[in-house]
């Protein structure tokens, strides 16, 4: 195994930990506030997890880059 292929699924890995983190605070908690911040938190770190292991940037990532490109007119 390479470095790279080390180091992608210990990225992809660790979001992946925080992304049940994630359930099993959405599973606990009862509040609504608790749970839609439970849903972002399974979300934002499962995308991570993927683009990580895929090597392309984020959701956000992405998004942020298209409106400035739009804004900047690039």
């Amino acid at each position: 195994m390479t470095f790279s292929q080390v180091e992608k699924l210990y990225k992809g890995g660790w979001h992946g930990a925080i992304a049940l983190v994630g359930l099993y605070e959405y599973k606990t908690h009862k509040s609504l506030l608790s749970k839609i911040l439970a849903i972002g938190l399974i979300t934002f770190h499962t995308d991570a997890a993927v683009c990580d292991y895929l090597e392309i940037p984020t959701t956000p990532q992405r998004l942020i880059k298209r409106m400035l490109d739009k804004r900047t007119g690039i």
